[in-house]
């Protein structure tokens, strides 16, 4: 196991730092003006442009930034935001740290996808247990058909349904914004789609209102693909030879599926919701622009808007810290295989598919 750990650990380190490589060359050679963020380019005279430059740092050459930023990376230093560059009382240039924005806004986007994935196991979980107790019946179809509606909606559209519902025609439960478990709201300067700055709130009661429509838009994007893959998964346990041998010595249908059907799917589950971390992530960045929620999603998006320019070190760390949250619940998935069947190909060796069609 520690040759395991040690090797995806190495892996990931490159993986990281070919992602950052491609990301900076990519956004560092893109034909803009980046002095846009701290001068007026139709009006600024070329001396001012100049010391733009020589602020945000561009006066070297792509490779020697490259390298400037791998040393402060190094040292958990993400750089600043360009975007949030201002001229202080001080004469000097200041702005936030693009650590501190990504760890508020990630907090917020792990809200989503945590939540979510709790309730879609709520969800999928008794779906594909009252499918597979009566399969081919009514009930079954049902519910096959409304997963299969539920697999071919967009979460863009899945979203908007629920926040005109539930939230602005209805009003049961707040359409927008969202709320700390302490403290004020995450990026104060976040704007609402009324241009409103959303007023300061928190404690678990307003945090959970504010998040109960992104986290049933999260869910019912994914409970139909778990859903049919619980149940197809217990369709098979329940025609293996121990269950029948179970039944016969007189086991209630209740005992049967939770003691013998329902555990063998929490190892196939477990790693399908640490692979799609990235499918996760992708998800939450519509999400967030429905319910207009400060997390990783608003973040890049601001940070690629190009009116100014591409704010890079924004971009830099956003990549770099989802890129390691999904390389290390990969790696957690990878692990789980290894610990709870044996018998399963290890992801590092035979990829994804090898887990998954050792777990059908």
């Amino acid at each position: 196991m520690a040759r395991f750990v040690t090797f995806r650990v190495i892996t990931a380190v490159c993986l990281l730092t070919l992602l950052s490589l491609i990301t900076f060359v990519v956004y560092a050679t893109i034909p803009v003006e980046p002095a846009g963020f701290l001068v007026d380019l139709q009006h600024a005279k070329p001396s001012q442009i100049a010391a733009a430059h020589d602020a945000l740092g561009l006066n070297h050459s792509v490779w020697y930034r490259y390298g400037d930023y791998l040393r402060r990376l190094a040292h958990g230093d993400f750089g600043t935001a360009w975007s949030s560059l201002g001229i202080g009382y001080d004469g000097q240039i200041h702005g936030a740290a693009v650590g501190h924005m990504v760890y508020e806004a990630a907090g917020v986007t792990g809200s989503i996808i945590l939540g979510g994935a709790v309730l879609l196991v709520v969800i999928a979980v008794p779906l594909a247990l009252v499918s597979a107790r009566a399969p081919r019946s009514v009930l079954d179809r049902t519910v096959v058909a409304i997963s299969l509606v539920g697999i071919s909606t967009h979460p863009l559209v899945i979203g908007v349904v629920l926040r005109l519902m539930f939230g602005e025609r209805w009003r049961w439960l707040p359409p927008t914004g969202y709320c700390n478990l302490t403290g004020p709201p995450a990026l104060p300067d976040f704007r609402l789609a009324n241009g409103a700055i959303p007023q300061g709130c928190g404690g678990l009661k307003e945090w959970t209102t504010h998040l109960i429509l992104p986290w049933l838009t999260f869910a019912l994007f994914f409970v139909a693909l778990y859903m049919r893959m619980l149940r197809a998964r217990l369709l098979e346990t329940l025609h293996t030879h121990y269950v029948r041998t179970a039944r016969a010595k007189g086991a209630g249908e209740f005992r049967v599926l939770g003691r013998h059907a329902l555990p063998n799917v929490v190892a196939p589950m477990s790693i399908m919701l640490a692979m799609d971390a990235g499918t996760a992530i992708g998800i939450s960045i519509y999400i967030e622009s429905v319910y207009f929620l400060p997390g990783v999603g608003h973040l890049l998006l601001n940070a690629l808007n190009g009116e100014r320019g591409y704010d890079l070190p924004l971009i830099l760390g956003v990549m770099f810290i989802s890129a390691t949250a999904i390389i290390a619940l990969n790696a957690l998935a990878d692990v789980i295989a290894r610990v709870i069947d044996p018998r399963i190909t290890s992801i590092s060796r035979s990829g994804a598919g090898g887990v998954r069609s050792g777990l059908a």
